[in-house]
Order: C-alpha cells, then structure tokens, then sequence
C-alpha cells in the first residue's frame, strides 16, 4: 500500500482521524457543559425536591466532579494529539515527512501525553484527599509509549537534519 495519494494509508489514516476529531470536539463539549453545570446541581435538586411528586436522591459530591475533570483532562489531550497527527500526515502527503515541523509536533505529543499522566497523579491526590473512588488506570504502557513518541521526536529531527544536509549537497 503506499503512502502518499489516492487509496494510501495516509489518506485512510487522516479520514479516520478527521471523524475522530469531530467527535472529540462534540464529547469535549459535553464534559464542558458537565463542569458547568455540576456545581449547581445540588441546587437544582433541591429545587426540584421540594416539588410535589419529584424525588431527587443523589447530588453531586467530589467523586463526580473529579470524574468529569479528569474527563475534560482526557479529552482535551486527545484532541491535542489528534489535531498534531493530522498536521504529521498533511506534511507527509504533500512533501516530506522529515522537517523540523514534524519533530517539534511529536515532542509536543510527547508533552501532552506526559501532562494527561501527570494529570492521572494530580486527580489521584484529589480522589485521596476526598475520599473518592475514581479508577484512573495508571499503566506501565502509556509511559513507554511517552517515551517512544520523544524517542520518534528525536528521530525526526535527525532526519530532518539529515535531509537538509542532502539537499545542500549537489
């Protein structure tokens, strides 16, 4: 399969990406909307409690609002990293993938995805603090595949030197 044009794994890739980034957009939204109106909730259901025939039993405590926080957190570093590897793509389908753009793009994946587990420590501290149970998935994986996106930055931008020291040459 090749790589650049028509049909290529970098058009099937970006299209995937593109639908991917919509609803990011949509969910970041929604978990926006959420942390807006969760601190009004208990208001609201005491509102409507008071009202005949209306029963409300659960309000809103920290566990909820750590969950939707880090939800936000989640999303908005997707949509990040998302947004860069569509940038990655475009310049591999309209030129060469190895530019100094390209290296700067995946260290910035590299830092947002070091800041969504820094994130996961920072909501971890939270949940112990106010006695919340929130499942936040720490793994052994994601700082590996940290490391493996710093290590392709440095890549990159060895290529990217490399390819304008060829094309000094005649």
């Amino acid at each position: 399969m090749r790589a650049i044009g028509k049909g290529s794994l970098s058009s099937i890739l970006a299209v995937g990406l593109h639908v991917t980034r919509v609803i990011l957009w949509i969910m970041l939204g929604l978990v926006t909307l959420a942390l807006i109106i969760l601190p009004f909730a208990p208001a609201v259901a005491d509102l409507f409690s008071q009202s005949d025939g209306i029963n409300i039993d659960g309000v809103v405590d920290a566990e909820d609002f750590i969950k939707v926080s880090y939800a936000f957190v989640t999303t908005a570093v997707m949509l990040f990293v998302v947004n860069r590897l569509l940038e990655i793509l475009k310049a591999l389908r309209f030129g060469s993938p190895f530019v100094r753009e390209n290296a700067d793009r995946f260290r910035g994946i590299g830092y947002a995805l070091l800041m969504g587990e820094g994130a996961k420590f920072a909501f971890g501290f939270l949940s112990l603090i106010f006695d919340a149970d929130v499942d936040l998935n720490m793994t052994f994986l994601a700082w590996l595949a940290i490391i493996t996106v710093f290590v392709l930055a440095e890549v990159f931008r060895e290529g990217a030197r490399m390819k304008e020291e060829q094309d000094l040459t005649v």
